[in-house]
């Protein structure tokens, strides 16, 4: 890649045809016009098609891998979502262990290792649906019980849920009005 020019970053026509099967040419290209021609980063982002967010992940892959001995056909069967997972988290030491952790499991549980140092494999993804009242109340309860609040939700919240469920199990039910006679 050549120099990027100070007044308006060109584009190669080859690469907005083909970012996404060359993501570490478009993730190489973002971080260069990202440290030397800033005021373009979000132009160039929309001439390649893809979002801000993405651009900006891309450009940080680019700067935690650029220097690693990785094959580019295994970088690029990773794809972008489990690699800006391990940018930050990547040393050359341990950057053949980590690819070996994401080539064995999903982004989520990619997450889930990164951030507890490991994941269950038997563990259960479980999808509730809130109105907004009792939504409040679940985050009021998870909140008294750890969870923290963080940009798009809380952070804990599985830890906060089971400890609420220990701790129902471990004070008796009420008497249900069948077992009191009333009813």
């Amino acid at each position: 890649m050549e120099g990027i020019n100070k007044t308006a970053a060109e584009v190669p026509q080859d690469l907005i045809d083909h970012s996404k099967s060359r993501l570490l040419d478009t993730a190489s290209f973002l971080r260069k016009v990202r440290d030397e021609n800033r005021d373009e980063f979000r132009s160039v982002a929309r001439k390649l098609k893809i979002n801000l967010r993405k651009a900006y992940h891309l450009a940080q892959i680019d700067e935690a891998l650029s220097e690693m001995d990785v094959s580019a056909e295994r970088i690029q069967r990773l794809g972008w979502t489990k690699l800006s997972l391990l940018a930050a988290h990547v040393q050359s030491d341990t950057i053949d262990d980590l690819l070996d952790v994401a080539e064995s499991c999903t982004a989520h549980k990619l997450k889930m290792y990164l951030s507890e140092g490991g994941f269950d494999p038997d563990g259960r993804t479980v999808v509730l649906h809130f109105d907004k009242e009792q939504y409040a109340l679940l985050d009021q309860v998870l909140r008294a019980r750890g969870a923290e609040p963080h940009s798009r939700g809380l952070l804990g919240k599985e830890t906060a849920l089971m400890r609420l469920v220990t701790e129902s199990l471990a004070t008796p039910a009420p008497a249900s009005k069948q077992d009191t006679g009333t009813g």
